[in-house]
């Protein structure tokens, strides 16, 4: 694993034409998608325009090596959050701690303009993204979503699998958030638990049958235990073994 120091690597926010050319790069590096699924780089201009932001991690030479894009939204209630929309970073320095540091500049500047949540979804097959978003930056839980994109992605990373996803609700000013972020990730004694594998992408190449139901026990038991009025709050990776998301009961509190 390569450790960027804070020398070596500037965390901006994409202001220039250049800047967003660079995002378009990677997201065909990263997902590899084709241009039929690249977010173009007009959207990323008119994010900026319209209360959003995009973030990039910038190499001493001034080469973009990861970025972060996050819309303005609104909830039902016409309550106003970001969603963050995609984390890209140089596959070669994934884990090295950029795309918390990314995180960390959307948390910044939602702080800044007094929005109070930032959601994004990932997959709730994948480990490393669960302990990223729950353990270390303190989201919780509370929706999950059967084939969300559907199943026509141009991603190779997508193909055998429904497109599920879990949407992370990150909290930016609450206590549970401030926690994770200096390292105190007590979960307590949990409600449920669910079990995932250690390592999907490993599973999917050796026996995509035994990959797709995974994914269906996991969905069907995360929308039993949020039916049930419980929340995810609390993941445990077991670079052994299965890994498990922790379910409590929800109170429906932001500082949760």
């Amino acid at each position: 694993m390569i450790e960027p120091s804070n020398s070596e690597y500037t965390i901006r926010e994409c202001t220039t034409v250049e800047d967003f050319a660079g995002c378009l790069n990677l997201q065909r590096k990263v997902w590899q998608f084709s241009d039929l699924d690249i977010t173009p780089l007009r959207s990323f201009v008119v994010t900026r325009h319209s209360g959003g932001a995009s973030f990039g991690a910038f190499d001493r030479d001034n080469q973009l090596v990861g970025f972060c894009l996050m819309l303005p939204a609104f909830d039902e209630t016409g309550k106003p959050y970001f969603y963050s929309q995609m984390l890209a970073v140089e596959p070669e320095l994934q884990n090295s701690g950029l795309g918390v540091r990314l995180k960390l500049a959307q948390r910044e500047f939602a702080l800044r303009v007094g929005i109070p949540m930032i959601t994004w979804t990932f997959d709730p097959l994948q480990s490393r993204n669960a302990h990223l978003n729950i353990n270390k930056l303190g989201c919780v839980i509370r929706k999950y979503k059967v084939n969300y994109y559907g199943n026509v992605s141009t991603s190779t990373l997508h193909a055998g699998l429904d497109t599920d996803r879990l949407f992370a609700e990150w909290w930016v000013g609450s206590g549970r958030v401030a926690d994770a972020l200096t390292g105190n990730r007590s979960a307590g004694q949990p409600e449920a638990v669910i079990e995932i594998p250690r390592d999907i992408d490993e599973l999917k190449q050796q026996d995509l049958g035994k990959a797709r139901q995974w994914q269906l026990q996991l969905r069907a038991d995360f929308q039993k235990f949020l039916s049930e009025g419980l929340y995810c709050a609390g993941f445990e990776a077991n670079p052994n073994g299965n890994s498990r998301y922790l379910f409590f009961k929800d109170e429906h509190q932001e500082e949760n």
